[in-house]
């Protein structure tokens, strides 16, 4: 209730706001409109000047004229503006997203030193700059989650505040961004894919959605216009970054060692470097912007603490905020967060260095382009190792099912995900997964959304449970239907005390395979045909060295740790291990393990996965067969024990844990509900802890 009233709230307050700025006839207006900041970053030049260089040096001449007066920089900047056509920059929609911030800068910082003529050419040519992306057939509407769509949100609104006044299509430019885009366009994102913050196209382009709108939105604040005060999803971006980034500095195969690293998900080719947080500045300027807005609440403790922990890259103008942080002020924060819009469910032991972390990918979000099919996928990290993790890539090759062939990074196999036939969740049509009305026409997409039906946060362990049926198969008789799941569920149980991972899969195989359809020819994918009981189910994990395998144990070295996996289930585990690498592209490779199982139309695996620091005793964990229940013992001689009930059948009900001789706690049966207030995340209430404090 409380997040239908949220997004209610937000709906009125979206509508009934117009975009009205009161904007002054002078300049400068993008950012430093606001005179203190202007004054802040005059007092950071004075003790940490910068000479303006490299493939930034036009903007940072314009930002150094604007902050000492210095007319020739602001010349030579504004000769370069005028200079500056689209057309000679390669791609236009490249050349206006990446570039456009800084050049309209320019515009308005370096305003008094263009001529009449000059801004009479600027306002034409740009006003049909402006037209050509709002008239573009891509990444507009229905893409509100693209990297594009960020940036021509940006262009808009800053187009519009630089250029009022002289610019009788202002105006339009403002409410295109600000009313069609923001206010009517993202909010219908938002409720169906936004909620809790999660940036869906991933740490090399989905943070744009944070960083791009920071100027224009902050610009339209000091004018009378808070953008951000209409949405929750950048206060909610807070927490999905600190909980989407590992607990501590992490060392990779590939040579990378000393930060902290966002966990990899949809295109990452950054991920190997350092990735966003250590390579680029676009959340560092994120944390450092909003550790000063409303600077005394805890969202703002939150990000200066995630930013004083990371140290992640940030570029001068908005390091010129200052502010300090510090880690001791995660103690107010729960050790789960969920983002039920993207279903992204984070899970930690604690908030410190030393903790062991899951990150789960139970969703498949729409409104992206560099979208891969991880859906289901789980990545595990522990003091400062990736006990497991998907293989990140941008068009990268990894070995194919059983190592034949090649298949791109964005393939199910690059991710830790439960297969029918080598496959996941079902094919995309069109622009990708969106929220079809009940009683809409699906056409070929797949006949539904993963299902988050169960989640529960409590002190001593997380769980949730979700059904991917729909998602695992398109409409009926469609071109692109991959006939084999009748029934897929993933269930996940973090045991804080044991710091393990315990994964059922239930599984059910079909026979779809066998109808006239998928022997007629309109089918276009290729795949056997099989009975039910003879699908092929495959539950697929990446180590990043060479794992060995004894019995039902499969474990790898890496450093100080040691991840494992132990089956329970199949009893008698037979493991496939594939070295992913492929010549150019040896970075993006790991070692993949695949575990079949065929022969029963349902079947479940039941596998967990944990890790060790050198020397420790391993994890004892023992399974009984109770008819219509497992009972799954664990114990280790410092962790302590857990004894874990878990019902059969092929949809998710009942189960409980007891943990170090306590009593046994039911698993929950429904969505544990989750928001985020202007000082945390607050889980609904569950009993003594539903405050969400440990």
């Amino acid at each position: 209730m409380k997040t239908l009233l949220t997004l209610i709230l937000f709906g009125l307050a979206t509508a009934c706001q117009s975009a009205n700025l009161t904007i002054p006839t002078g300049h400068p207006r993008l950012w430093f409109g606001n005179g203190a900041r202007l004054a802040q970053a005059q007092a950071r030049f004075a003790t940490n000047p910068f000479t303006p260089a490299g493939g930034d040096v036009q903007f940072e001449r314009a930002l150094r004229g604007v902050l000492t007066a210095n007319v020739g920089d602001c010349d030579l900047a504004a000769d370069y503006l005028v200079a500056w056509l689209v057309e000679n920059n390669g791609s236009r929609r490249d050349a206006l997203r990446q570039q456009g911030e800084e050049l309209l800068l320019i515009y308005d910082w370096c305003h008094d030193r263009f001529t009449p003529a000059e801004i009479s050419t600027l306002v034409t040519r740009w006003n049909g700059y402006m037209d050509l992306e709002i008239n573009d057939d891509f990444a507009n509407q229905g893409s509100e989650a693209n990297n594009y769509w960020w940036g021509r949100t940006r262009n808009l609104l800053m187009w519009g505040i630089a250029s009022f006044h002289e610019n009788a299509r202002a105006q339009e430019f403002i409410n295109q961004s600000l009313d069609t885009r923001y206010g009517t366009w993202f909010p219908s994102w938002y409720q169906d894919f936004g909620r809790g913050g999660v940036f869906p196209e991933g740490g090399d382009y989905g943070v744009v959605s944070l960083s791009y709108p920071m100027i224009p939105f902050a610009s339209a604040g000091d004018f009378g216009y808070d953008a951000y005060s209409l949405s929750p999803y950048f206060r909610e971006a807070i927490y999905a970054t600190l909980y989407g980034t590992t607990p501590g500095a992490t060392t990779l195969n590939t040579g990378f060692s000393g930060g902290h690293l966002l966990f990899p998900f949809n295109d990452d080719e950054n991920l190997h470097g350092g990735g966003v947080i250590n390579a680029r500045n676009y959340l560092g300027d994120f944390a450092r912007y909003f550790g000063a807005r409303n600077a005394a609440s805890g969202n703002a403790r939150h990000a200066r603490a995630w930013l004083a922990t990371t140290n992640a890259g940030r570029s001068w103008l908005f390091d010129a905020l200052g502010g300090t942080g510090s880690a001791a002020d995660f103690a107010d924060l729960p050790l789960d967060y969920y983002a039920p819009g993207a279903q992204v469910f984070d899970l930690r032991s604690s908030h410190d260095a030393n903790a062991t972390q899951v990150h789960l990918q139970l969703g498949t979000p729409g409104g992206t382009e560099h979208r891969h099919y991880d859906a289901g996928s789980f990545q595990v990290w522990r003091k400062g190792r990736f006990l497991t993790r998907e293989t990140a890539g941008y068009s990268d090759q990894i070995a194919g099912f059983q190592g034949t062939g090649n298949v791109d990074t964005e393939h199910p196999l690059a991710h830790n995900t439960l297969l029918f036939e080598a496959w996941n969740t079902g094919r995309w049509v069109g622009r990708g997964p969106h929220v079809i009305p009940v009683g809409g026409d699906r056409g070929e997409q797949p006949r539904g959304l993963p299902d988050v039906r169960r989640l529960q946060h409590e002190p001593q362990f997380g769980y949730v449970a979700v059904d991917y049926s729909d998602a695992y198969r398109n409409m009926p008789d469609s071109r692109v239907d991959w006939p084999y799941a009748d029934k897929a569920w993933r269930e996940f149980l973090f045991i804080r005390p044991l710091q393990a991972l315990l994964i059922l899969d239930r599984t059910r195989g079909s026979a779809d395979s066998l109808l006239p359809w998928y022997n007629g020819g309109g089918w276009l994918l290729d795949g056997p045909h099989v009975a039910a009981n003879l699908v092929r189910r495959t539950f697929v994990m990446h180590f990043e060295t060479l794992p060995t395998a004894s019995t039902n144990r499969v474990a790898a070295a890496l450093g100080t740790q040691t991840s494992e996996l132990i089956t329970l289930l199949p009893t008698s585990p037979s493991y496939r291990v594939i070295h992913e690498d492929r010549p150019g592209d040896e970075e993006a490779g790991q070692y993949r393990v695949e575990l079949d199982q065929s022969g029963s139309t349902d079947a479940y695996f039941l596998n967990l996965v944990t890790g060790y620091d050198a020397g420790e005793a391993a994890l004892v964990a023992n399974l009984v067969d109770n008819g219509a229940s497992w009972t799954i013992t664990l114990s280790h001689p410092t962790r302590g024990n857990a004894s874990v009930v878990l019902m059969k059948g092929m949809s998710s009900t009942g189960g409980s844990i007891a943990i170090n001789g306590g009593a046994a706690t039911p698993l929950r049966e429904t969505v544990q509900g989750i928001s985020v207030t202007s000082e945390r995340p607050v889980w609904a209430s569950s009993g003594l802890f539903g405050d969400g404090f440990e």
